[in-house]
C-alpha cells in the first residue's frame, strides 16, 4: 500500500478531543434547531447515527454514508 495508506488513528490530548466533540455537538444542535424551524424532524435511526458522529465514533464520511443509506440515497 505504501503512500496510499490512510491514517486510521491519531493520539490527541483529551482537551483537544473534548473540544472537537463539543464542536460537533454544537453543530448538531444548530442543525436540529434549523430543521425544527422548517417543520422537519430526524427519525430515531438518523439521530443515533448523528450521536455516534458527535462522540467521534464514526467519521464524517461514515456518517454521511449511513444517513444516505437510511434515506435510500446511497
Amino acid at each position: 500500500m505504501g503512500s496510499h495508506r490512510k491514517t486510521e488513528a491519531v493520539m490527541v490530548p483529551v482537551e483537544v478531543f473534548d473540544e472537537l466533540t463539543g464542536e460537533r455537538a454544537r453543530s448538531l444542535t444548530q442543525a436540529a434547531a434549523s430543521a425544527r424551524a422548517e417543520g422537519l424532524t430526524a427519525n430515531a435511526d438518523v439521530e443515533t447515527v448523528m450521536e455516534r458522529w458527535t462522540r467521534g465514533e464514526i467519521s464524517d464520511e461514515q456518517m454521511r454514508d449511513l444517513v444516505r443509506r437510511l434515506y435510500g440515497a446511497a
